[in-house]
This record gives C-alpha cells, sequence and structure tokens, in this order.
C-alpha cells in the first residue's frame, strides 16, 4: 500500500513544481525520504499553492493530519484543508476572484432583470434617478476564501465585497449605494448567485488540478473520505 501525505515543511527535499496558469502553481517537492515498511511506503510532499509571481510562505500553518488506521485500498492521499487555503489565499491576492454581473447574463425568460426599471419596483428613488439603464453588480473576494474540512463535512467560508452601479448614457458608473441599494442586495444576490455565479464557479472548478500519479498507473475504487482538516482519497492501482 502506499499512502501519500501532504507534509509542510519550510523547505522541501525534492522539489517538484507544478504550473497550474499565468497566476499559480503548485509545490508537490518531498520534504523528506519516503519512509518504507514491509506492507506501506509512506511518501510525504509539501502539497501547496504558490504565486508565479512570488513565493512568500503563506501566513498560516499547515495543520496536523492523522491518516486513519483501517485501509481497504492500495493507495491514499491526503490533501490537507491547507492546500486548498493556499489557492485561495495565491488567487485573492493576485486580484482574480472577482466577476461582473450583467443583465445579459441573465435568461431571457427570468421576470428578475438587472435594470432600474425592474429595481424601481423595490426602490423608485433608482427608477426616478436613473430611468431606464442596465445594471452591474462587481462581486469580488474582501479576503482569501477559506475551507474547513471535518469529519462531519466541508465548510466554505467566502468573504465577499458586493457594489452595485447604474450603467449611464455614456457608459460611465454611477454607485447604487448611496440610494438604498445596500438593503436590497442580499436579496438580489440570493437570486443570482444560484444562476450567475455558481455555474461559473463550477466551470473553472471543473478544469481541476493535476494531482500527484506516478506514470502509468489508472486508479479506481476511488472513495473519498473527510477527516479532520483533510480529505482522504483511497483508489485501489492498475499499471498499464
Amino acid at each position: 500500500m502506499l499512502l501519500w501525505e501532504p507534509a509542510h515543511g519550510p523547505s522541501s527535499f525534492c522539489l517538484v513544481m507544478t504550473k497550474i496558469d499565468a497566476v499559480a502553481g503548485i509545490n508537490y517537492g518531498l520534504v523528506a525520504p519516503p519512509a518504507t515498511t514491509a506492507e506501506t511506503l509512506d511518501v510525504q510532499m509539501k502539497g501547496e499553492f504558490y504565486s508565479e509571481n512570488h513565493h512568500n510562505p503563506p501566513p498560516f500553518a499547515p495543520p496536523v493530519m492523522e491518516f486513519p488506521a483501517a485501509h481497504d485500498r492500495m493507495v491514499y492521499l491526503g490533501l490537507s484543508d491547507y492546500f486548498f487555503n493556499t489557492a485561495g489565499l495565491v488567487y485573492q491576492e493576485a486580484g482574480v476572484l472577482k466577476m461582473t454581473l450583467r443583465d445579459d447574463m441573465i435568461p431571457k425568460e427570468s421576470k428578475f432583470r438587472l435594470t432600474t426599471k425592474f429595481f424601481g419596483t423595490f426602490l423608485p428613488e433608482v427608477a426616478k434617478k436613473f430611468p431606464n439603464m442596465k445594471i452591474q453588480i462587481h462581486v469580488s473576494a474582501s479576503t482569501p476564501p477559506h475551507l474547513s474540512v471535518q469529519p462531519t463535512g466541508l465548510t466554505f467560508y467566502p468573504a465577499v465585497d458586493v457594489q452595485a452601479f447604474a450603467i449611464l448614457p455614456n457608459s460611465s458608473l454611477a454607485s447604487l449605494f448611496l440610494i438604498g441599494m445596500v438593503a436590497l442586495l442580499q436579496d438580489i444576490m440570493n437570486y443570482i448567485v444560484p444562476i450567475l455565479v455558481l455555474p461559473r464557479v463550477n466551470e473553472k472548478l471543473q478544469k481541476g488540478f493535476p494531482l500527484p500519479t506516478p506514470a502509468r498507473v489508472q486508479l479506481y475504487n476511488v472513495v473519498l473520505q473527510p477527516h479532520q482538516n483533510f480529505l482522504l482519497f483511497g483508489a485501489d492501482v492498475v499499471y498499464k
């Protein structure tokens, strides 16, 4: 049985870095020589996202990971929440965790519109001050998103800034926060997050990221289990 266990030391015993995109890469470097027994091979890897512009260490420490004693798969890979949170840190600091929502992104059959006419139904001053104009909503991560992994499941804590603007005839933007939009934004986000935000987030997540799988290895009977501070992937192996 082979155990892949990220262990986040100050430096890597064997440096292995994979570029993900223009913003980030992943450091899979070994932090210690592999440990072997009669039945297992235990490999400890760094498991950390880094910025392509700078390789500063994150301002938080990795958690302790205790693998369960019982095993019924040939290989296991543990990914701590530290791994995912370094990703959130890198992408938030790069300023790419943001999105602009426009009326043309909403299904045409929807009665909900990002227009001053529609919003004027709830806030007449919006339609009065900005008649017949489209609205843009800017959503951005104000702090790095945080993932917590526990045996009961995963908890995700995104902190976002939301700004609403009327699009003026000259294409400039006028903030709507000053005319009562703050109280309405929560209801707006409750509606548009499922139909606009989540599909785009899921589209990006479907691209995934490369796991450190040896060449010519195919995994099957894959299981995924949440444990304290980490996710445990288990699988059986076929060598091609």
